[in-house]
């Protein structure tokens, strides 16, 4: 019985392909904005994890600013904190950046880039210890090194019209830099479009005396790692008052950011999800009218043997196919709608993102489209069960 239902409710699909499609299409939009913002809200989650893998869980970073997020446009904390951080117990490996957006050129090309400074005595640190850097070809500079620069993969790239080789020389702010290294590509979308030099010069170019932008810091036990930043952060709150500056794990940091992108999936969800609810109730318009056309159909079905439950299943099954097809029409956009939102994002925002779209957000945006399809034919379907016979086939 369940076959027959189902050819009738295709085949009344079929005699309504106009009703039928503009039903659909409710269901379309609701499903493919659902998708879409779920893949988005993945693809960050995702971005941040594999950014802060890059780091490391045996990293701390010490930063300005009410949270971590804020700080790498900031600037706070001074040379004196390195050593203040130094001394904490459990830190092994202590380094501080300064950033900075300069004008620099290379050949004919003029442009405002992203400089990272380091100093020349920690340039050691921060390669090879910390691996917040690692060079792909060439070298990084040395202690007491001038004009030399180290190259983000993706700078050396893209960043100007020509590609930047090692050897070649880049000016920043009109100092010229010869190009020592170039760095390996990383999860790490703003420090693969870096260019890094001696922090002394950067100060002197930039007029900056003693400040920093963050500071990384490696501990000697990665099980005390929480227990250090705490102590790291103590230091700085005696220093400068409570709440001004913080130390935070990698952990912290991919909870606080999880929190943050959950909450923001589940109200832009929250919103997207009215599209489907106007699309129930186009759903449920759709059978009324499907019911009140086919009225003397169901008498003649009933008349003939048809049950109450018989009529029920045939009107159920219709809704559900538009809920269905409206589900796989709205998967298919959502998913090329991520794909283009992945394609923007890599030519606007500075950081590596892809909005993923993964099987289980598939299933469930089928089987919430089927189950919405399938709620708003229940009252059509129950009313056209209770029809009699009799009265069906007066119309």
């Amino acid at each position: 019985m369940f076959r027959e239902s189902l050819e009738l409710a295709t085949s009344s699909l079929k005699h309504r392909k106009i009703s039928s499609a503009l039903t659909v299409l409710g269901i379309v939009i609701g499903i493919t904005a659902i998708l879409s913002l779920l893949s988005v809200g993945e693809g960050l989650q995702r971005t941040v994890e594999d950014q802060l893998n890059a780091v490391g869980n045996d990293k701390i970073i010490v930063s300005s600013g009410s949270n971590v997020f804020s700080s790498f446009s900031g600037e706070g904390l001074v040379e004196d904190d390195i050593d203040m951080v130094d001394d904490v117990y459990g830190t092994e490996t202590v380094v501080g950046i300064l950033y900075k957006t300069v004008p620099m050129s290379y050949r004919k090309d003029n442009l405002i880039g992203r400089v990272v400074g380091v100093r020349t005595k920690d340039a050691k640190k921060m390669f090879d210890e910390l691996n917040v850097f690692e060079v792909d070809n060439g070298r990084y500079f040395e202690d007491g090194e001038k004009g030399v620069a180290v190259v983000g993969k993706t700078a050396a790239e893209k960043l100007f019209e020509r590609e930047i080789s090692v050897g070649d020389s880049v000016f920043i702010m009109g100092e010229r830099f010869k190009v020592l290294g170039i760095l390996k590509s990383s999860a790490n979308a703003q420090r693969d479009n870096s260019i890094i030099i001696p922090l002394e010069q950067l100060r002197t170019m930039t007029d900056t005396k003693d400040s920093l932008t963050v500071m990384f810091v490696k501990v000697s036990d990665v099980n005390a790692v929480e227990d250090i930043a705490e102590d790291i952060e103590e230091e700085l709150d005696d220093r400068y008052g409570e709440g001004y500056y913080q130390a935070s794990t990698s952990q912290q940091i991919a909870d606080s950011a999880g929190s943050i992108i959950d909450l923001l999936s589940f109200v832009l969800g929250g919103i997207a999800s009215i599209a489907l609810v106007v699309a129930g109730f186009g759903i449920a318009n759709t059978m009324f009218t499907a019911v009140m056309e086919r009225t003397k159909e169901i008498g003649i079905m009933k008349a003939i043997g048809a049950t109450n439950y018989d009529v029920m299943e045939i009107f159920l099954i219709e809704s559900s196919l538009l809920g269905f097809f409206g589900g796989v029409l709205g998967c298919v956009l959502g998913f090329v709608i991520s794909e283009v939102i992945t394609v923007f994002a890599g030519s606007v925002i500075p950081v590596s993102f892809r909005a993923v779209v993964s099987i289980d957000m598939i299933i469930l945006a089928l089987s919430f489209s089927v189950v919405v399809g399938m709620i708003s034919g229940i009252w059509p379907a129950r009313r056209a069960a209770k029809l009699q016979p009799v009265d069906a086939l007066r119309r």
